[in-house]
């Protein structure tokens, strides 16, 4: 099985080829309000190196968010274009569970920062089950800290590729027509108007 793996959620983006658990090929780079400039030629740049074609993807693993308004809505939209030109399974993957996943512990706190002393949080148990996803304020993670002493990780640390894909190969894919980003919350020029 084939997977093409895209993360346009933060700062940098990660775009992948990986097959029967191994990396074929991936790019990983740090290029803050240019995803759109990039992305997409980095997906064909990804597949070249791996030698395959686009439609030599079985699924497609898309990180839905949260994080950069943007930046989701542009990784989201390159998937939703594959997946229906090409009739592949699309899969959402959250950006807060995928930094957690093959650590371990009997709690982790996946924050990533949405400025201003808000943060975007995933609570999830050792056997990663969500126990909560919210935006919060500092002073609410402070008290989840305190109830749980979770392993905290956050946007700086790296994920695993490969422990994102076996959780979630498994997963039923969605209606391409159907996918849309986890932000979490409303952007703040629809905050700002209500």
């Amino acid at each position: 099985m084939r997977y093409l793996f895209i993360d346009t959620s933060l700062a940098d983006v990660s775009i992948a080829v990986i097959e029967d658990n191994k990396i074929l090929s991936s790019i990983h780079e740090y290029i803050p309000n240019e995803h759109s400039i990039y992305a997409v030629s980095y997906v064909d740049k990804v597949l070249k190196k791996a030698n395959l074609e686009a439609n030599d993807i079985d699924k497609i693993l898309i990180v839905t968010g949260p994080g950069s308004f943007t930046g989701v809505r542009i990784g989201v939209t390159i998937a939703k274009m594959y997946a229906y030109l090409l009739e592949k399974e699309v899969i959402p993957v959250s950006s807060l569970k995928s930094r957690v996943l093959g650590k371990k512990s009997n709690y982790f706190l996946s924050m990533i920062d949405a400025k201003n002393n808000n943060y975007y949080v995933g609570l999830y148990d050792n056997n990663y089950n969500e126990i909560k996803e919210s935006f919060m304020k500092e002073e609410e993670i402070l008290k989840l800290k305190q109830k749980y002493n979770p392993l905290v990780v956050n946007e700086e640390d790296s994920y695993d590729l490969l422990e994102i894909v076996s959780y979630y190969k498994d997963n039923k894919g969605v209606n391409v027509h159907s996918l849309v980003p986890n932000y979490l919350k409303l952007p703040q020029a629809l905050e700002d108007r209500i």
